[in-house]
């Protein structure tokens, strides 16, 4: 049921204006634009309908006010979540909008229940998710209730970063070449004479780590060599949260041990490249020369790690941007303009060496 407005009255919400007229609420959002092409006769049946429960002034008082996007992130610590709000603060001010963020600490129901918590306030005129997503059946339906929950005060879901299983036309999408990258990172590795290599960190049920492991693998197939010499996270510690460094180092370390033909470790993220190069170094051994280490992101640490790290460069400033340009701008899910997809491309620093062994 709609919520009562600041004089008591009841507010209506798109969802009743669409059963009224007995439209989805995409059409009826629609015909609210007035940017596409809809048959008069259910034009008419909509407009009815919003004069009827008085729409037009309800959603009237409310734009007035609503000048903001939420944007849920899983850690603000991050260097890529970092990167993506410039974007989305910058993108927002130059469109005349505010950005709000909400932390979930990787907590799903944390998740759920601010978004619950955006969907009652009816303030936000769309919301951003920021970082990973979780490959499963599960999320995706909790995916589509968000996107109803949204649609229902007029907003957008929109997916920066997070290739996920959500159908396309429910939400916006902001995303990078993941794959690509991964692909274009190994392929580095094995032009350079590597053949046994490593992933280590990320969450195993990501779907941007089983992008990167899949163009990792897709990679090795088109040098000829077998996907499956990719060995992945040894460590059998597992978390619903971005690892910790000192679970980075834990891999490296079993990784050493249970691996020893290993010749190259791709890091999941240049943070985590550090504790790789931190367990090789107490380990004994030396980056290139003994160990080539590639990482992912092209954070600003990148730069200052000893050897500079050799990485994937992600456009997150551009992320951000076209993010929050989606979230003003609102494209229909699954039509033309909503989804935007940027390229990434590998950084060559010193960190890679032709094999010993």
């Amino acid at each position: 049921m709609s919520a009562p407005d600041d004089t008591g009255a009841r507010r209506a919400n798109l969802r009743e204006v669409a059963a009224l007229a007995g439209v989805s609420v995409s059409t009826a959002s629609r015909v609210l634009s007035g940017t596409y092409p809809i048959a008069e006769a259910t034009r008419g049946r909509v407009v009815a309908a919003m004069r009827e429960l008085g729409y037009s002034e309800a959603r009237a008082r409310r734009r007035e006010a609503t000048r903001t996007i939420g944007v849920i992130v899983p850690d603000v610590r991050s260097s890529l979540v970092s990167g993506v709000l410039g974007g989305i603060d910058a993108a927002a001010v130059e469109h005349g909008r505010i950005s709000m963020i909400f932390p979930t600490e990787g907590d799903v129901d944390r998740e759920r229940d601010i978004v619950r918590l955006v969907a009652r306030q009816r303030e936000l005129d769309a919301v951003v998710f920021v970082g990973g997503v979780y490959a499963s059946a599960d999320y995706a339906d909790r995916l589509g209730d968000y996107a109803t929950m949204l649609e229902e005060i007029d907003a957008r879901l929109v997916m920066c970063a997070r290739p996920g299983p959500i159908p396309a036309d429910r939400a916006l999408a902001a995303g990078y070449d993941n794959t690509g990258g991964a692909f274009a990172i190994t392929s580095h590795l094995l032009s350079r004479g590597h053949t046994r290599v490593a992933w280590v960190g990320g969450v195993e049920e990501y779907s941007t780590t089983e992008g990167r492991i899949a163009g990792m693998r897709a990679a090795l197939a088109a040098h000829g060599l077998d996907p499956a010499a990719v060995y992945t996270d040894p460590s059998p510690r597992r978390s619903r949260r971005s690892p910790a460094p000192d679970q980075a180092y834990a891999h490296t370390v079993a990784l050493l041990r249970e691996h020893p033909d290993v010749t190259a470790i791709v890091a999941n993220s240049d943070f985590h490249a550090l504790d790789v190069v931190r367990a090789l170094t107490d380990a004994g051994l030396s980056v290139p020369e003994d160990m080539s280490v590639v990482g992912y992101d092209d954070d600003r640490v990148a730069q200052r790690l000893h050897p500079p790290l050799t990485t994937v460069h992600l456009p997150v400033f551009d992320l951000g941007w076209e993010a929050a340009r989606l979230a003003v701008e609102k494209p229909l899910p699954g039509h033309a303009g909503s989804v935007v997809e940027l390229g990434t491309h590998v950084v060559v620093r010193d960190s890679v060496a032709a094999p010993r062994r």
